[in-house]
C-alpha cells in the first residue's frame, strides 16, 4: 500500500484527500466512491511525486458501472489484479 494525495472537488469545495491504494486506479477507485467527490483532478504517489492528471469526461460513467457490482470484494480484487 502507497499513500496518495488526490485534488478534488468534493462538496462544492476543491480539497486534497489522502488515501492509501495499491496503485493509482485503486486510489481512483475509492474516489468514485465517495458520492460528494464530484471532480478528480490530479492523484500524486507520496513515495516519489508522480502524479495522474484527468479531465473527468468519463468519472459519471466510471461511476454508473462501479455501481452495477454489488460485491467491493470483486472490484478490489480485479483492480488489484493487473497491479
Amino acid at each position: 500500500m502507497e499513500e496518495y494525495v488526490v485534488d478534488v472537488l468534493f462538496a462544492g469545495k476543491k480539497e486534497q484527500l489522502k488515501t492509501f491504494s495499491a496503485s493509482p486506479v485503486e486510489a481512483l477507485d475509492s474516489m468514485i466512491s465517495f458520492k460528494d467527490v464530484e471532480a478528480v483532478y490530479k492523484i500524486t504517489r507520496q513515495t516519489d511525486k508522480k502524479n495522474w492528471s484527468f479531465d473527468n469526461e468519463n468519472l459519471a460513467g466510471l461511476r454508473e458501472l462501479r455501481d452495477l457490482i454489488n460485491n467491493e470484494g470483486d472490484i478490489i480484487q480485479e483492480l488489484r489484479r493487473f497491479h
